[in-house]
């Protein structure tokens, strides 16, 4: 199963439960997830551009994925380096802080005419990126609901059920954690917008912060746009319409962050039992 198989997997597992699962089912989905995920092979980005970004753009699932913010990100960001423009924007700059950035903060919502579990607005994700740890926490009602986490570099994969007081801890093997990382490298994500057709779109202030836009159109002309502070040169807002009417937002960015400090590894309760 190729990694974008295994994120939407993932995604749409966590996503699609109704909060009062049984124990039974939650012990089967998480280890279902953590099956698939072991059963990862690593993928070479540039033979699977289209087909990942037609999955990552039409599914409503998918593209809050973290796969869909990096791709997003790359809308046309190193295609108009060299273009002359003269915008407030440096977008090589832009590029280098994102490929730089040692970690990377971030919260997603999502809408489908499709999934009747979105709980909008009140659902939402905040999602831990960096090379060496990811992390993903769903939200249901204001509450934590789920938390998949994956150390890398310790190669270990921790999921946590909140709501069934349930947690799993699972080995990585080197093969997983070589296919998983992959998805997680910015400079390889970025690459997968190279060759979307795409245009500016100006200036406009977003939560106080002046911003100018870039608007890219996917192969089944889904649309993406990516809004970058003009003083900061980091992403403040993405946005993704798919042609089925489904919207992301991916917002709250917090760019460069430390990853390695501790509190991001999730605590387990001491009442909560293993799976």
């Amino acid at each position: 199963m190729k990694p974008i198989d295994w994120f939407e997997k993932l995604i749409r597992d966590l996503h699609v439960l109704e909060i009062n699962t049984s124990a039974e089912m939650d012990r089967r989905i998480l280890h279902d997830i953590l099956k698939v995920q072991k059963e990862c092979k690593t993928t070479k980005l540039a033979g699977t551009q289209p087909d990942i970004w037609r999955i990552i753009m039409k599914s409503s699932i998918t593209k809050l994925a973290v796969a869909a913010i990096i791709v997003a990100i790359g809308l046309g960001i190193l295609a108009i380096i060299d273009t002359g423009s003269k915008s407030g924007v440096a977008w090589a700059e832009v590029a280098k802080n994102v490929e730089a950035s040692r970690g990377v903060i971030f919260r997603a919502r999502g809408t489908s005419l499709r999934d009747p579990n979105d709980d909008w607005p009140n659902g939402y994700r905040i999602f831990w990126r960096s090379t060496a740890v990811s992390r993903m926490d769903v939200y249901r009602g204001g509450q934590i609901y789920r938390t998949i986490y994956l150390d890398y570099d310790g190669k270990t994969t921790i999921g946590v059920l909140h709501d069934a007081k349930k947690y799993s801890k699972e080995a990585m093997s080197d093969q997983t954690a070589h296919a998983d990382k992959g998805w997680s490298d910015p400079q390889g994500l970025l690459n997968l917008g190279l060759s979307l057709e795409h245009h500016t779109l100006g200036q406009k202030t977003i939560n106080g912060v002046l911003c100018e836009g870039i608007e890219g159109t996917g192969p089944d002309g889904s649309t993406g746009r990516v809004w970058v502070g003009v003083e900061t040169g980091y992403p403040v807002l993405v946005e993704i319409e798919g042609v089925d009417g489904s919207t992301g937002t991916m917002d709250q960015f917090q760019w460069n962050v430390d990853l390695s400090a501790e509190g991001v590894e999730p605590e387990i309760p001491a009442d909560y039992e293993p799976l």
